[in-house]
């Protein structure tokens, strides 16, 4: 079985007919989560369902795979933020949404904004994957989905949707140097200098994603604001 990046040994259309055949819901949400076969529950829970425009975004410190660590208040110091969880480089769905931020960049630097991509794949992997992709913003590392699981964003996967990665050689816990078999909620939230979200997209759908035209609309809106 291969047990690092799939891409090397199965082309990108064949990956996405992979991974549309699983179930996108197949998982036990870790807020509300039967006994798990593969690990026990994690009790690093702070909210019960996610944050939504309005609501307030903590502040939390990553490691920052090109090396150091990286706050998000640093990083609002310099103005909004654009922050996004992905599930690792292995995920097809994930790839076409970092490069759909890095074509928009430009859109979005203009409009005062800032990205902060997380997953919680380790650092030297995502730190080849920016290499690779030629991805020119911030990332963070989050260790066994901590952040995430703050946030209410993290889930576990079910043994039937485990058995199926790795039939398809994807190994979520050796991509992320952890046993857990846990993955984040694919997320995006625009966060004001004050914290304040004014934008959030989350879907259990990992085929799904944000809408970046969307969020440079409410990036400009804010920098009429201020």
């Amino acid at each position: 079985m291969c047990t690092g990046n799939v891409y090397p040994y199965m082309n990108k259309s064949a990956l996405y007919a992979t991974l549309a055949m699983l179930p996108v819901l197949a998982y036990a949400p870790l807020t509300n989560a039967a006994p798990d076969a593969v690990e026990p529950i994690s009790k690093v829970i702070k909210l019960d369902k996610p944050l939504q425009v309005g609501d307030k975004m903590i502040n939390f410190e990553l490691d920052n795979p090109a090396g150091g660590k990286v706050s998000l208040d640093e990083m609002l110091a310099q103005g909004p933020v654009v922050l996004t969880f992905f599930r690792g480089s292995w995920c097809p769905y994930c790839i076409d949404e970092l490069d759909d931020v890095q074509s928009r960049l430009k859109k979005i630097e203009a409009a005062g904004g800032s990205i902060f991509a997380i997953s919680p794949e380790t650092a030297e992997k995502t730190a080849e994957f920016i290499e690779k992709k030629k991805l020119a913003f911030i990332f963070g590392t989050d260790h066994d989905n901590a952040l995430a699981k703050q946030l209410a964003l993290a889930f576990r996967l079910d043994p039937k949707t485990i058995k199926a990665y790795r039939n398809y050689g994807i190994d979520v816990p050796e991509s992320n140097d952890t046993k857990r078999w846990e993955l984040p909620i694919p997320a995006t939230y625009v966060i004001d200098t004050d914290h304040t979200i004014h934008y959030a997209f989350v879907d259990e759908d990992y085929s799904k994603r944000a809408n970046y035209d969307k969020v440079i609309e409410v990036l400009k809106e804010l920098q009429e604001d201020d």
